[in-house]
């Protein structure tokens, strides 16, 4: 039996379970952004209230991705923080859990799958607002600029 965290408050490893002490007890841990809604104690993605079921590889990516929401995590971090320290960058092991994780949240609402972002050159990032229209200006609109006339 030993402690998992440090403190009177820390969850105890009890083998294949954990014992959660009463202090903490109805503080459910969730991530919240949007509609997309991680309850990590309870290890469940819901999307606009709707329950899905995701592979825990797939939710703990999504977990830090979201975690750190804003911010562009490297593949580094996301390979070390999801898999193991020192994981091999040679795979494209995270590249098809990113492409799995998009096709849940596009699954629940297509909009969704714009929220995961490729920063090329960089990693990956969960945005916190919904992602602006990349349409162009309907057809006889003109920029605002000299007049050539």
């Amino acid at each position: 039996m030993a402690p998992t965290g440090s403190g009177p408050d820390a969850p105890t490893d009890h083998g294949p379970y954990v014992v959660v002490p009463p202090s903490t007890q109805g503080r459910l841990r969730l991530l919240t952004v949007g509609s997309v809604e991680l309850d990590l104690d309870g290890r469940q993605l819901r999307i606009a209230g709707e329950v899905m079921h995701i592979p825990l590889k797939e939710f703990l990516l999504l977990a830090t991705l979201m975690d750190n929401a804003g911010r562009v995590l490297t593949r580094r971090q996301l390979l070390d923080t999801c898999w193991a320290p020192g994981h091999p960058d040679g795979t494209k092991t995270l590249e098809v859990h990113i492409k799995r994780v998009r096709e849940h949240l596009a699954a629940a609402d297509p909009a969704l799958r714009t929220r995961l972002r490729t920063v090329r050159g960089l990693g990956y990032v969960f945005d916190v607002s919904p992602s602006r229209s990349l349409t162009p200006p309907a057809t006889g609109t003109r920029s605002p600029g000299p007049d050539l006339a």
